[in-house]
């Protein structure tokens, strides 16, 4: 029993026509039935073995007749696992200023400066968010979300010190390394996650009988 799979029926028939060869010649120099090579060029679809026959008489590599259309793209979650990133900073950011309440006549945009920081948050962690539960990949979102709250907020120390004069208390210093090493750990293990998605898509393709 032999695996089907999906080649360039175009790639095969240009390769037997810039040779001057018929359909039933080319069949003979392979080794194969009419009927196979027919079919072939019609669907595209061909045995291992009959793909290596016909690479090796065309003198092409095995590659070179992979129909790369139906080939999945590998997963780059780059950016949107930075998508991620900046929204849960983002989310981290209006929670920290909320924390500081504003009296006065500034008090209602303050408020709503803070909504637009919220919705706008939670529409570039979301999407990135979805596909981790459905692939059920919960590691790298959860340290991120530990972390990247402790980073913001030395962020936050850090521009207030420079606006007053001060230094950052030791504490805060403490938190925002301990929070810089919970993302790197994140951003390590959303990116693995997105390689071995790649890597199975890239494995993938469809099985059938023998031709």
């Amino acid at each position: 029993m032999d695996y089907e799979m999906q080649i360039s029926a175009s790639t095969i028939r240009r390769l037997r026509t810039e040779r001057g060869w018929s359909q039933d010649q080319l069949a003979s120099a392979a080794g194969l039935s009419l009927r196979t090579v027919q079919r072939v060029e019609s669907q595209g679809i061909a045995s291992m073995a009959t793909t290596v026959s016909l690479a090796a008489t065309y003198g092409v590599p095995l590659t070179s007749l992979h129909d790369t259309s139906c080939k999945p793209e590998p997963a780059n979650q780059s950016g949107p696992a930075w998508s991620f990133l900046l929204g849960l900073a983002i989310l981290s950011l209006a929670c920290l200023s909320q924390s500081g309440h504003v009296a006065g006549p500034w008090a209602q945009a303050f408020y709503a400066i803070n909504l637009l920081l919220v919705a706008i948050g939670l529409l570039l962690a979301t999407p990135f968010a979805m596909q981790c539960v459905r692939r059920r990949r919960f590691a790298g979102p959860v340290l991120a979300v530990l972390g990247v709250p402790l980073v913001t907020l030395l962020a936050g120390g850090l521009v207030f010190g420079m606006l007053s004069g001060r230094l950052p208390s030791p504490a805060l210093l403490g938190m925002g390394a301990a929070g810089a090493a919970l993302v790197a750990m994140a951003v390590r293990e959303m990116g693995r996650d997105g390689r071995l998605a790649g890597d199975r898509s890239s494995r993938s393709m469809p099985l059938g009988g023998a031709v």
